[in-house]
C-alpha cells in the first residue's frame, strides 16, 4: 500500500509542470512538501537540509538500492572506474606477450649461470694443466722409479670441489695399500680454513705453501677433529706458513683455542659450524660445511672400511646425530670422499648392529654346546666357565674368513661390543674378566 502512495504521488508531481518544477528546484511537492512554490523556499535552508538528509518520513531515499547510494556518493567523481573489456584474441596476445617476457627473462638467467660456471671451469681446467705441465717438468730428467714416486707425490692433493680442497698428507711411501689423513682447505678467497693438519709430513707442508702462495691466500683457522697424532702432527709447520692461524679443538693445548658444539667458524665464502660427536675419542668433532649441506667426519666415518671406537654405545648415539645434521656428501678423515654420506651412516649403524647379533649367535650356540655335553656327562655342572667363551674365540667364528693377523685388532672391536651388550645387561662377565656368556646361563659368572 505504501509503495501504491508513493507511485500516486510521483504521478501528481511529474504530471504537473509547475509542481514538477518545484520539485526539481527544491523538492516541494512530496508528501509533507507539497504545494511548495515560489523562489521565497529558496532561503529556507532547512528544506534541500531536510531533502538531501534523506531522513524525512516519506522520503524517496527510502526506497533506493545500493546502486542509488553508490551513484549519489559518487555523483561528484570526474573519473569514475568502469570495467575494461576485451576480446579473445585480445586476451590470449595478452598472455603470450607476458610468456614470450617470462621465456625471456629465464633464458638471460641461464646464460648468466652457464657464463659463470664456464668461467669455474676454466679456473679449474687452468689450474689442471698448470699442475700437468708442472708434473712433466720436474719428472723428465728423473728415472722411471723416482718419476712414478714424484707423480705419486704430487697426486696427494685432490680437487674434490672448487670451494673444497683435499690433501692426503699421509703419503703412501710404504705400501701402494695404505691410506693417508685427509686434510681440507675449504674456501675460495684471500681467507682460508683448514680441517686438519696431519701428520706433519715435510711434502704436505710444500703442497700447501704453494697453493697458498700461487692463489694469494692464508689460513685464518685451523680446526682439529680430534687429538691423535695423524691429525695435529702439521700444527707447528702451518704455523710456520701462516704465523696468524688460530689452531682450535675442542679440548685444546696451551695456545690453542676451545671449539663448542654448535659454534660457527666463517671465511668470505664458506661456513663451518662444529657438531661434537663423541665415538673416535671422546674429543672428536665434525663440521658441517653450510654452502654444500656437507660434513666433515673426521675419523667417526671414513671413506673405506670401518672406524674404531672407544665406546660403542656413544659412537652409535653420535652416528645417529651425525645422520640428521646434513644430507649431502662426507669428507672423512681418512679414504675418498664420499657422496652420500648419510646412506654410509646408515651402513655403519646397520654393520655395528650386525656385529652384535653374530656376538650374540655366538654365546647362544656356546651355551647349546653346553648343555650337549651336559647330557652326556662329558662336563661338569659346577664348571664356573660353563657356556662362556673369551672374545678371540669369538673372532675366530665371526671372522674366520679373515687374515689371522687381524684377528688382534677385530677381538679388541668384539671386547667393545660386549661391554655394551653388558651395560643393556644382555651377557655377563667372568670374575677373572676373561670370558663372557649369555646372561642367565647356567653356571656362575660371577
Amino acid at each position: 500500500m505504501k509503495r501504491y502512495r508513493l507511485v500516486v504521488a510521483a504521478n501528481s508531481i511529474l504530471s504537473d509542470p509547475s509542481r514538477r518544477r518545484a520539485y526539481d528546484l527544491w523538492g516541494a511537492g512530496w508528501t509533507t512538501h507539497t504545494d511548495v512554490g515560489g523562489a521565497s523556499h529558496s532561503a529556507d535552508p532547512n528544506l534541500r537540509t531536510r531533502w538531501y538528509g534523506f531522513h524525512d518520513d516519506g522520503s524517496p531515499a527510502g526506497n533506493a538500492t545500493w546502486e542509488d547510494w553508490e551513484k549519489w556518493y559518487r555523483r561528484d567523481t570526474p573519473d569514475r572506474q568502469t570495467p575494461v573489456y576485451c576480446s579473445n584474441g585480445e586476451f590470449i596476445s595478452f598472455v603470450a606477450f607476458v610468456v614470450f617476457l617470462s621465456a625471456i627473462w629465464q633464458a638471460s638467467r641461464v646464460d648468466g649461470h652457464q657464463k659463470r660456471f664456464n668461467e669455474q671451469f676454466e679456473l679449474v681446467h687452468n689450474d689442471a694443466s698448470k699442475n700437468l705441465h708442472q708434473r712433466r717438468s720436474e719428472t723428465r730428467e728423473l728415472s722411471n722409479d723416482k718419476a712414478i714416486l714424484k707423480f705419486l707425490k704430487l697426486q696427494a692433493v685432490h680437487l674434490t670441489r672448487y670451494l673444497v680442497r683435499r690433501a692426503t698428507c699421509d703419503f703412501p711411501w710404504d705400501s701402494v695399500d695404505s691410506v693417508g689423513t685427509n686434510t681440507y682447505l675449504v674456501g675460495t678467497g684471500s681467507r682460508r680454513l683448514l680441517v686438519d693438519t696431519g701428520e706433519g709430513k715435510p711434502f704436505w707442508s710444500e703442497l700447501l705453501s704453494s697453493i697458498l702462495t700461487s692463489e694469494h691466500a692464508t689460513i685464518s683457522d685451523a680446526l682439529i677433529t680430534h687429538r691423535h697424532p695423524d691429525h695435529i702432527g702439521g700444527v707447528s709447520d702451518l704455523l710456520k706458513l701462516c704465523p696468524d692461524a688460530r689452531i682450535h679443538k675442542h679440548r685444546p693445548d696451551d695456545g690453542q683455542f676451545p671449539i663448542e658444539n654448535g659454534q660457527r667458524f666463517l671465511v668470505d665464502d664458506a661456513v663451518l659450524r662444529a657438531f661434537h660427536c663423541p665415538g673416535h675419542t671422546i674429543d672428536h668433532m665434525a663440521f658441517i660445511l653450510e654452502e654444500e649441506d656437507a660434513m666433515f667426519t673426521g675419523d667417526n666415518i671414513l671413506g673405506h672400511g670401518t672406524a674404531v671406537f672407544e665406546d660403542l654405545a656413544t659412537y652409535l648415539t653420535s652416528l645417529h646425530r651425525m645422520r640428521e645434521q646434513f644430507s649431502g656428501r662426507a669428507y672423512p678423515g681418512h679414504g675418498a670422499v664420499i657422496d652420500y654420506g648419510r646412506q654410509r651412516i646408515t651402513e655403519y649403524v646397520e654393520h655395528r648392529q650386525q656385529r652384535e647379533r653374530e656376538v650374540l649367535h655366538a654365546l647362544s650356540e656356546a651355551r647349546k654346546e653346553t648343555r650337549t655335553e651336559e647330557d652326556h656327562g662329558s662336563l661338569r655342572v659346577d664348571d664356573p666357565n660353563r657356556g662362556a667363551r673369551t672374545p678371540m674365540e669369538m673372532v675366530k667364528i665371526i671372522y674366520k674368513d679373515v687374515p689371522e693377523s687381524l684377528h688382534e685388532p677385530a677381538a679388541r672391536g668384539v671386547e667393545q661390543i660386549l661391554q655394551k651388550l653388558a651395560k643393556e645387561k644382555k651377557v655377563l662377565q667372568s670374575v677373572d674378566g676373561q670370558r663372557w656368556q649369555i646372561a642367565g646361563s647356567p653356571g656362575s659368572m660371577i
